[in-house]
């Protein structure tokens, strides 16, 4: 008699064999002969796909990493990163990870809340997001990768072209700006830090007991402050709530500096993405999917150019 495993229905039928075969190829999985009874599809996530899966009625998250993402993702260090974060309870628990593709397994977290861009504005969930940041910037470990967005912006460009693929129109000055930060950078440097550095809405997590923060493949030692500038982003935070963001976090009043370092970052942010959207599109994606994304992006650093805020905040870092 044959066991029914639930799977839901949006699942293609490549992604549930390959989920099958991963499972089975697991060590800890191998030697209990353990069953899949169910499979669901997780919200969130571009460049991957990820699943809840029960397994001896025990829930897993896993993840199929995108194609093409080796091109430009650094697995055996996600991999050393995200067992950081575990190891201090910031993230999940990792229970198998192939740093040759990027697939993972971790423990899900029952019975919690996926949060999206409303919750935060709540001050509760702004707050505790800037414990954590806090928290794992300040907990000493190190990253073995770096994260620096300025080299990752021309990391994408460089694949773009060498792919021959176009950007959007009016990018020149987008380029002057981002060398005008990198050589401000240079004379006026950052102290770095362990960073997630796409902390999005829908990778924190809130069982009541602990706020997790999961999905580390992005993670390096980067300036702390562009976490909060990618969380703002997310969370559609107003001037406000950035500036209480940013009170939790350092505990105290703000500086101009600080203030600028945020804009700054905000601005890498979006510069960084608006050229991950179209080398996604490059390397086969769908365009309607990512073309809009990446466009959304651009106009919002954009605006920083034009309303002056992106100039009055380099100069607050330089004086």
């Amino acid at each position: 008699m044959y066991e029914k495993v639930e799977i839901e229905a949006s699942i293609s039928l490549e992604h549930i064999g390959r989920i099958f075969k991963m499972v089975s190829s697991i060590p800890c999985f191998q030697e209990k002969k353990s069953r899949i009874s169910r499979i669901e599809v997780l919200p969130g996530g571009l460049t991957n796909n990820n699943y809840k899966v029960t397994i001896d009625e025990v829930t897993y998250a896993l993840r199929l990493a995108g194609a093409g993402t080796m091109e430009y993702l650094n697995r055996p260090a996600e991999k050393h990163n995200a067992q950081i974060m575990a190891d201090i309870s910031v993230s999940a628990p990792i229970i198998y990870y192939d740093e040759t593709t990027g697939n993972q397994v971790c423990k899900y977290i029952d019975d919690c809340l996926t949060l999206h861009p409303e919750h935060f504005q709540e001050n509760h969930y702004i707050q505790l997001a800037a414990k954590v940041f806090r928290n794992y910037h300040t907990c000493g470990k190190k990253f073995i990768s770096e994260f620096n967005p300025l080299r990752e912006t021309r990391t994408y460009r460089n694949l773009l072209t060498q792919k021959n693929y176009g950007f959007y129109e009016g990018s020149e000055l987008m380029s002057q700006k981002l060398d005008e930060i990198e050589a401000l950078l240079e004379k006026y440097p950052a102290q770095s830090a362990p960073c997630h550095n796409d902390p999005l809405c829908e990778n924190w997590l809130d069982d009541k007991k602990n706020f997790y923060l999961i999905d580390w493949e992005y993670g390096g030692m980067n300036d702390p402050m562009f976490d909060l500038g990618a969380l703002s982003i997310e969370a559609d935070l107003t001037d406000e709530q950035e500036r209480y963001l940013l009170r939790e976090y350092f505990g105290g009043d703000l500086t101009e500096k600080q203030w600028g370092s945020l804009i700054i970052n905000k601005f890498l942010c979006d510069a960084l993405w608006s050229y991950w959207a179209v080398l996604q599109i490059a390397t086969g994606k769908a365009y309607e999917d990512y073309w809009p994304y990446g466009l959304n992006r651009y106009n919002r650093a954009y605006k920083l150019i034009h309303e002056g805020t992106l100039d009055r905040a380099l100069q607050a870092l330089a004086s």
